[in-house]
C-alpha cells in the first residue's frame, strides 16, 4: 500500500488495476465498499465521475493508451484522475452524494503500479462510451501485444511508420521519390530516371516538382514505355548526369533528405557509381531521433507492412501495384521511372497523412479486428479487376 506521506509522483496507472484490483485490496473496509460503488458501471458513467469525459459532446470513460518503448500498449488512467478517487470525499460525492470526510487518503493497490512519463514512448487519449468497450479495447491491445512479442520486426516497422507521420506533419525535410530503370540484360545500361519531390518552404504550402528523363541512346536496347501527353525529356548520358547533379545540389538546402524507394540502396549505388555523382551515402531511416541533416531511405513497402501488421518480407509479384489497390491510390498501367516515382510518393503521402497506424488500419479495413490484416486472394491480385465481371468474388 502507498503511504500518504510518500512523495507525490505523477504518471499513469493501468485501468485494470484501478477498476478491478483496487477495491478488493482494501479488504472490506468502508473505503473499499465505497470505492467499489464508485467503480461500478452506472457510477462510471455518472456526469460528475472523476474518470468520465463530457467534453465536446463525448460522454464516456476518459482513458489513455500508453505506448511503451518496447512497442507494447496498455489502457491507462492518469494519476490526476485517480487522485480524485483517492479522496473519500470524492467517493462519497459521486456514490451517495454525501460529503463526509475520513482522515486518510485511500491507498493505491500496490506501491509500483504507476508508470512515469519516462516509462512511456507516447500517450494518446481515448474516450470509451461504456465499460464493455473499455474491456474490448483492453483485450484488443492484449492481442496486439502478444502479436508484437512474437514478431519483433513489426515493432520497428510501426515505430518507423509513426516517425514518418510525425516528420510529414511537421513539414520536415525534403521527400524525394527516385527511380532508375536499367536494361534487364545489362544493368549498367540506364534506360530512364524519374523523380518526384515534395518540400515545404518555411512551413507554408507544399511545393512539388517532378521529372522524367529518358536516355535516348539506350532506347535501342529496350524502349521505355511512354504515355501520350505525359511530360518527359530525352537526354544524353551527360545530360542525365548534369540534371541529377543539379537535383542533388539543391536537395541538401532543404535537409534532411528522405529518398523514397523500394530499392533505395541500389538506386543510390547507381547515383554514386554508374553516374559518378558526388553524393553522400544514404542510410535506412530509423525512428530513434528526428534527423536534421543527412540522407535517409524510406521504403514505402515497409510502411505498408507496418500498416497491415505484416512481419515478414515481401514476396508477392507487383508489390507497388498491389499496395496501390489496397490503399486506393491511382496506378497507371503504363510504367516507367517517372510513373514509378510519382506512385511511390503518392503511396507514402497516403499513409503519412492518415491517422496513427492502428487507427488507420481500422479505418481502412473496418471489418478486420486482428493486428494482421487478412486479404482475400482477389484483393491481393492486381489483375483481378480485369476478371471481376466474368468471375465475381464469392461472398
Amino acid at each position: 500500500m502507498v503511504n500518504s506521506a510518500s512523495p507525490v509522483l505523477t504518471g499513469y496507472l493501468r485501468c485494470s488495476d484501478i477498476l478491478f484490483h483496487w477495491w478488493p485490496s482494501l479488504k472490506n473496509t468502508r473505503d473499499g465498499v465505497q470505492l467499489q460503488k464508485i467503480l461500478e458501471r452506472d457510477s462510471l458513467l455518472h456526469p460528475r465521475h472523476p474518470l468520465g469525459s463530457h467534453e465536446q459532446g463525448k460522454h464516456g470513460i476518459q482513458a489513455y493508451i500508453g505506448w511503451f518503448h518496447d512497442g507494447q500498449a496498455r489502457l491507462l488512467f492518469s494519476s490526476a484522475q485517480v487522485t480524485y478517487l483517492l479522496s473519500p470525499a470524492q467517493v462519497d460525492a459521486v456514490s451517495s452524494a454525501q460529503m463526509q470526510l475520513t482522515p486518510n487518503l485511500i491507498p493505491l493497490p500496490y506501491s509500483d503500479c504507476m508508470f512515469l512519463d519516462s516509462d512511456l514512448a507516447s500517450i494518446e487519449p481515448i474516450v470509451l462510451e461504456d465499460l464493455f468497450i473499455l474491456s474490448d479495447t483492453s483485450k484488443k491491445l492484449g492481442r496486439l501485444n502478444t502479436y508484437l512479442t512474437a514478431n519483433p520486426l513489426l515493432v520497428t516497422r510501426r515505430s518507423i511508420f509513426e516517425a514518418v507521420r510525425r516528420l510529414w506533419a511537421a513539414k520536415n525535410g525534403v521527400w524525394c521519390a527516385l527511380n532508375v530503370n536499367a536494361w534487364s540484360l545489362d544493368h549498367t545500361v540506364i534506360l530512364d530516371v524519374g523523380w518526384s519531390v515534395i518540400h515545404w518552404d518555411d512551413g507554408a504550402e507544399a511545393v512539388s516538382e517532378s521529372a522524367h528523363l529518358v536516355v535516348a541512346k539506350s532506347q535501342k536496347y529496350d524502349a521505355t514505355r511512354l504515355e501520350e501527353g505525359a511530360t518527359y525529356e530525352f537526354v544524353t548520358m551527360s545530360g542525365l548526369k548534369e540534371k541529377l547533379q543539379s537535383l542533388f545540389a539543391n536537395l541538401p538546402q532543404k535537409a534532411p533528405i528522405f529518398v523514397i524507394s523500394t530499392d533505395g540502396k541500389d538506386v543510390m549505388k547507381y547515383m554514386r557509381k554508374q553516374l559518378q555523382l558526388p553524393i553522400d551515402d544514404a542510410m535506412p531511416f530509423r525512428p530513434d531521433s528526428i534527423p536534421t541533416v543527412g540522407t535517409y531511405i524510406v521504403d514505402p513497402m515497409e510502411l505498408f507492412n507496418a500498416l497491415v501488421g505484416r512481419a515478414d518480407h515481401e514476396s508477392e509479384p507487383k508489390p507497388l501495384e498491389r499496395v496501390c489497390k489496397h490503399l486506393n491510390v491511382p496506378f497507371n498501367a503504363i510504367r516507367n521511372a517517372g510513373e514509378d516515382s510519382k506512385t511511390a510518393l503518392d503511396v507514402v503521402r497516403s499513409m503519412a497523412t492518415g491517422p496513427k497506424v492502428d487507427a488507420q488500419r481500422e479505418k481502412r479495413w473496418p471489418t478486420q479486428q486482428e493486428p494482421r490484416v487478412q486479404f482475400q486472394p482477389w484483393a491481393e491480385d492486381p489483375d483481378y479487376a480485369d476478371l471481376e465481371g466474368i468471375m465475381p468474388p464469392q461472398k
